[in-house]
């Protein structure tokens, strides 16, 4: 199994113009996001510290302690 998280706050007004959802209103706590929210930041850096991207390089590294990639 992997687990992702992500911890942050949720802010009343929106910023940034790029994801989908709540991408406008959450402001992760990650150091590397510099307190912006995930809709002010590139894909790159937001999906590396997102519980999804997080969890996914669970995976990954399982995988490859398998011989598996």
């Amino acid at each position: 199994a992997a687990d992702g998280v992500c911890r942050g706050r949720i802010i009343e007004s929106a910023r940034g113009a790029g994801g989908f959802g709540y991408d406008p209103l959450f402001v992760p706590d990650d150091p590397a996001g510099a307190g912006r929210t995930f809709a002010e930041l590139s894909s790159g850096v937001k999906h590396a510290m997102s519980h999804r991207g997080r969890a996914m390089a669970q995976v990954v590294e399982w995988m490859r302690a398998r011989g598996g990639g």
